[in-house]
C-alpha cells in the first residue's frame, strides 16, 4: 500500500509540473521577415511565413518530448500549426502523457481562426475560435466566450505574444491575464554558439520565461512548476 501511495503521489506531481508546458502550445518561435506597422493598428507579427521551429522538451536532464511548429503559406497570410508530444516513463512504466495539436489562421497580420485538440493524460479538450464583427468568438468544452478582435493565442511563437496582457489558453480555450514581470538579456547556446537574447519573465498562460533573439526568433524557455524545471531547447 505504501508503494502504491508513492506512485500516485509521484504521478500527481509530474502532472502538475508538466501541465504548464502546454501553455507553451506553447512556446514557439520564428525569425521575423517583415512586421506589420504599429501605426496601422496591425499586430506586430510576421506578415510572411517564418521558418519552422523544433524544440526538445527537457526535464531533469532528460528529453521527455518535442514541440514542433510549422508555418504553412496561404492567401494573404499563413497558418501556424503547433504539435506537442510528451511522454514520461518511470522504471519503464508510463506515468504521464500529453498531446496537443493546434492551428492558428493568420491573415493580413490578424488572427482569423484557431482550433486545437488536446489529450492531457486522461482528459480531453477542444477549442474552436473565429473572428466576428464583434471580436473573436471562442468555444471550448464548457462554454463560449468573446475576446477582443486583436487577441492572440498563448503559443509564444513571436515575442509579441509575451507582451500581451490577455491571451487565449491554447488547451482550455479560456481567456487568461498575463503579467510581464520584466525583461533582461542573457546568452543562449544555439548549436554550440552563444547567441544574445532578450528574456521575458511571465505569469499567466505559462509561468517562467521565454527568450528571443533580436529578430524575434524564440531561442529557449524555462517553466517552473512545483519545484520542477522544464526547459525548451532548439533542435538543429
Amino acid at each position: 500500500m505504501e508503494d502504491r501511495r508513492w506512485w500516485l503521489t509521484r504521478r500527481a506531481a509530474l502532472r502538475v509540473a508538466l501541465r504548464g508546458s502546454v501553455a507553451a502550445a506553447g512556446l514557439l518561435a520564428a525569425a521575423t521577415p517583415r512586421m506589420a506597422g504599429a501605426a496601422s493598428g496591425d499586430s506586430l507579427v510576421p506578415r510572411t511565413p517564418p521558418p519552422p521551429v523544433r524544440f526538445d522538451v527537457i526535464r531533469a536532464g532528460s528529453v521527455i518530448g518535442r514541440h514542433d511548429v510549422n508555418f504553412v503559406p496561404a492567401d494573404s497570410g499563413y497558418n501556424v500549426r503547433t504539435l506537442i508530444d510528451i511522454t514520461v516513463r518511470m522504471l519503464g512504466i508510463k506515468v504521464f502523457e500529453y498531446h496537443h495539436d493546434g492551428t492558428e489562421t493568420w491573415r493580413a497580420g490578424r488572427l482569423r481562426a484557431f482550433e486545437s485538440q488536446t489529450q492531457d493524460d486522461d482528459s480531453d479538450f477542444f477549442v474552436n475560435g473565429h473572428a466576428t464583427d464583434d471580436g473573436f468568438r471562442i468555444t471550448n468544452r464548457k462554454d463560449t466566450v468573446m475576446a477582443p478582435a486583436d487577441i492572440m493565442v498563448g503559443s509564444y511563437w513571436t515575442p509579441e505574444i509575451a507582451r500581451r496582457p490577455l491571451l487565449i489558453d491554447p488547451q482550455r480555450g479560456r481567456l487568461k491575464d498575463q503579467t510581464l514581470l520584466g525583461t533582461d538579456s542573457l546568452s543562449v547556446d544555439v548549436d554550440g554558439k552563444a547567441v544574445s537574447a532578450i528574456r521575458y519573465r511571465l505569469i499567466g498562460v505559462t509561468d517562467g520565461w521565454v527568450a528571443y533573439d533580436d529578430r524575434g526568433r524564440w531561442l529557449a524557455a524555462e517553466l517552473k512548476k512545483k519545484g520542477s524545471d522544464i526547459f525548451y531547447r532548439l533542435r538543429p
